[in-house]
């Protein structure tokens, strides 16, 4: 059984292991390419410390026997994700990690984004999102947990 993700939220399953499988970036039309770039080079214009690195986006997942998850993973650019703001296209969802951290005298651990993501100064929980591995390489269980 496959999942279409929502674009945002957050999912919990009782997973005890994960397969993870590298799959295509779905094709794009030629007006919604056109148009990802546009809404990506004002953004840029808008804070010049975004850039246009590697990441990883979830493609599907799917349970794949009691307690076994299969995600697929495709390789983008942060520029993907600014198909988010194109009317009619869809955007794959991230591939993103958050940790609650509590510290010794009980408070719990928050950081502020970088002037180089999307929200300048928003308050989150440590984390970040996927980097893609080398080509030729994998994408494992070890890789997401470092």
């Amino acid at each position: 059984m496959a999942w279409t993700l929502p674009p945002v939220g957050v999912d919990l399953f009782d997973v005890e292991r994960l397969l993870l499988t590298e799959a295509a970036e779905p094709p794009l039309s030629p007006q919604d390419a056109a148009a990802r770039d546009r809404v990506w080079d004002r953004a840029v214009k808008a804070n010049p410390a975004l850039f246009d690195g590697p990441a990883v986006a979830c493609g599907e997942l799917e349970r794949a026997g009691p307690g076994v998850l299969r995600l697929s993973w495709v390789r983008v650019t942060y520029r993907h994700y600014a198909l988010r703001r194109v009317p009619g296209a869809t955007a794959l969802p991230s591939l993103f990690v958050n940790v609650v951290q509590p510290t010794d005298d009980g408070r719990v651990l928050v950081v502020r984004m970088s002037p180089s993501t999307a929200a300048p100064g928003r308050w989150q929980l440590p984390g970040g999102s996927v980097e893609p591995p080398r080509e030729g390489a994998v994408l494992d269980e070890a890789a997401l947990a470092g």
